[in-house]
């Protein structure tokens, strides 16, 4: 065989081999819970979403309506 091919045919068999290996180990793994937040606060009638932000912290959301300036809530 040329070397091309016998390399080619090696990666390949790796590649192989560490896909049953990685199907194996999340096989094995129990499933995560769904992690459950609880906001203090609900959106008001009128008011808009702006935005909302994943923080280290937390999450960050930016609410308000089109009329008055939005309120900065960090939960």
């Amino acid at each position: 065989m040329q070397p091309g091919v016998v390399l080619i045919v090696y990666l390949a068999a790796l590649f192989i081999l560490a896909m049953v290996i990685y199907r194996h180990g999340l096989a094995n793994q129990p499933p995560k819970k769904p992690q459950v937040i609880d906001i203090p606060f609900t959106i008001k009638d009128g008011q808009t979403i702006f935005g909302v932000e994943d923080t280290g912290e937390g999450i960050d959301f930016y609410m308000g309506n089109y009329r008055e300036g939005g309120k900065y809530y960090d939960y």
